[in-house]
């Protein structure tokens, strides 16, 4: 899980840009925003923004089963 959200969100939000004000790069943080996570990765499939990062479906499905399975961050 960590490792999809370096690859694919940390660009926009990681330590350098925070895009809407989210950042994901620490476990508070993606603790906080597991919903937003789960919603816009998942769900609507709208982030990454037009998929600029590449996510594949595969990894949005590793993230559908850490949010089901409780969204732990450590």
């Amino acid at each position: 899980m960590q490792k999809v959200l370096e690859q694919r969100c940390f660009m926009c939000h990681g330590p350098a840009v925070q895009m809407k004000n989210v950042r994901v790069d620490s476990p508070e943080q993606v603790a906080a925003h597991a919903q937003a996570i789960y919603q816009q990765v998942v769900v609507t499939k709208i982030m990454p923004m037009n998929n600029a990062t590449g996510i594949t479906d595969e990894e949005r499905a590793l993230i559908s089963r850490w949010f089901q399975a409780g969204a732990k961050t450590n």
